[in-house]
């Protein structure tokens, strides 16, 4: 816990990482500024503030004059039904744009960007390979495309205005108040639907909220840690099917799964605009998390059935 009381930003500040992170730097006294699309009232803490944006794509004043010690950058755009480039490179490279170009109102100091392991590509059919801080950046996508760009404005930005930075890129993130696909899952074994899984050897790494947002607040109030680019994960990779088994049992539901070979699944799924899951559920994306913890000490202290636990108990809220 840091023994400095600090003046902290974070954008995407309603989000299910935002909402813990905000959480855990409230309990450690600092005093945290939420960039919102709507007020939110989740924590009753007299040191926590609303700083209301309608919009970061456009231009925006913050009309204040904060002394920020540290800005959390965690507002993106993840998920478009249309997959167009432009629509996540508004969010993600024109908002984070926006955002610093007010930076000088606010005396950042650090910035604590979290991106996505997308930006070094999609993961492998094989176990072959292994994502770690010597691999090139090879982003398959429009999201992750749109973070690589977003990573460069940064690191730009931060030079121009002897500003230091955090990069981190975590593969899935699993925990309490998680949307998207294992929102989806959670709901499809809560009601005994029978899931599609396709036999493989893969193997897939995730991060636990809770250990997310510990290596965010132990490195990014670090002063000593700057103008790094770090990929982060658990320890442990898990298949696909090991998942669906764990998230059964954290919920006490019997699993119904069904074997498909991975082009029949395509073709089932094609006509519903899903065949690209089938790749993400059969493939492998492992993520080399030695160079984070050599370099920071961190080390994720929950287990993956415990954050599992977090995740189904609080499936329908916010905290």
């Amino acid at each position: 816990m840091s023994k400095n009381k600090y003046n902290i930003l974070v954008s995407g500040a309603s989000g299910f990482i935002g909402l813990m992170l905000i959480k855990e730097l409230l309990k450690q006294g600092h005093n945290v500024y939420g960039l919102v699309r709507k007020n939110i009232n989740n924590f009753n803490s007299k040191n926590y503030t609303n700083i209301l944006i309608k919009d970061i794509t456009k231009n925006f004043d913050l009309n204040k004059k904060i002394k920020i010690h540290y800005f959390y950058h965690l507002a993106a755009k993840t998920h478009v039904k249309s997959n167009n480039y432009q629509d996540y490179y508004n969010v993600n490279v024109i908002g984070l744009k926006n955002i610093l170009s007010y930076s000088h109102n606010l005396e950042i100091k650090k910035v604590i960007m979290l991106s996505s392991i997308k930006v070094n590509g999609e993961g492998f059919l094989t176990n072959s390979e292994i994502y770690s801080h010597q691999s090139k950046e090879d982003p398959k996508d429009a999201y992750g495309k749109s973070k690589l760009e977003a990573e460069k404005l940064l690191k730009e930005f931060c030079k121009l205005n002897n500003i230091n930075f955090i990069i981190l890129r975590p593969p899935l993130v699993y925990g309490a108040g998680v949307k998207g696909n294992l929102n989806s899952l959670m709901k499809y074994i809560g009601k005994n639907i029978p899931l599609p899984i396709v036999k493989t050897n893969n193997l897939r790494s995730l991060i636990s909220l809770s250990n997310l947002v510990d290596a965010l607040i132990l490195i990014g109030l670090n002063n000593e840690i700057l103008d790094k680019t770090y990929l982060i994960s658990d320890d442990n990779p898990i298949s696909v099917e090991e998942l669906y088994k764990s998230i059964a049992v954290s919920m006490n539901k019997k699993l119904i799964l069904i074997n498909f070979p991975a082009i029949i699944l395509k073709i089932l799924l094609w006509p519903i605009g899903k065949a690209k899951l089938v790749d993400k559920i059969s493939s492998s994306l492992i993520v080399d998390n030695t160079k984070i913890k050599k370099d920071t000490n961190w080390r994720g202290k929950i287990s993956l059935f415990d954050e599992l636990n977090n995740m189904t108990k609080h499936r329908n809220s916010k905290f």
